[in-house]
């Protein structure tokens, strides 16, 4: 499966149903009649594409958004934005605040985030893991995919983005404004979430206070954690 085969699923996963639940059950069937390569390769382009929405700016913009992100909420944030569709994706990615653009951020402001429907949340776990589920469906529970990707070459463009290690506060209003201008304007920050403080402690003592890696680790093309 090339690029161009992947980006078809997803956007015609997109015209099938928008809710993001049904949304992995069309998805989950349609990996069904891939051979394990083609479901291989489309894990090695979700891998690619999500390394392109990676960084701390990006996890700045998905923690002004979602009032608080940890490392779970940034990996399901990073698979929604890639469900977005390769033109957001273009153009989000060296620019997070370019996110106020997307009608579906937009529809978010304003809005305490217990108000939003579960449709909404910039948040899509489905995608990060239908292609897991259907290798251990066909190969039993303990087979992992994240193991056959790594016994062959890659046919996905390595995407590996540079890490930002510049750390700021952020708490800070001008901080933020300066960084994400728009996006700070539409979500104005409140007190630091439980969430938010987490990956704040984590950023300052430099690893995953679950996993021991450093949070410039988890940024890089690592498998993510099963669920």
């Amino acid at each position: 499966m090339d690029l161009a085969g992947f980006w078809a699923l997803i956007e015609r996963s997109t015209q099938e149903n928008t809710d993001p639940i049904e949304r992995g059950d069309w998805l989950a069937a349609a990996l069904t009649g891939l051979a394990d390569e083609e479901l291989i390769d489309f894990q090695d382009h979700l891998d690619a594409q999500t390394d392109r929405v990676s960084g701390w700016l990006m996890w700045h913009a998905a923690s002004l958004i979602q009032d608080g992100c940890g490392d779970d909420g940034f990996s399901g944030f990073r698979a929604w934005l890639v469900g977005l569709g390769p033109a957001v994706v273009d153009r989000v990615a060296d620019d997070p605040d370019r996110l106020a653009d997307q009608p579906e951020v937009q529809r978010l402001a304003g809005r305490h985030p217990r108000t939003w429907a579960e449709q909404e949340w910039p948040y899509w776990e489905e995608l990060e893991f239908v292609a897991v589920h259907e290798y251990e469906r066909r190969h039993g529970d303990s087979a992992s995919i994240y193991h056959a990707q790594t016994s062959r070459p890659t046919t996905a463009e390595p995407l590996l983005r540079p890490v930002e290690e510049e750390r700021w506060d952020h708490h800070d209003p001008a901080e933020s404004h300066q960084r994400l201008p728009r996006l700070a304007a539409m979500f104005p920050q409140s007190g630091p979430s439980q969430a938010t403080q987490l990956s704040l402690m984590q950023a300052k003592e430099g690893e995953s206070a679950e996993s021991g890696r450093t949070l410039a680790d988890f940024f890089r093309r690592t498998p993510p954690r099963t669920p």
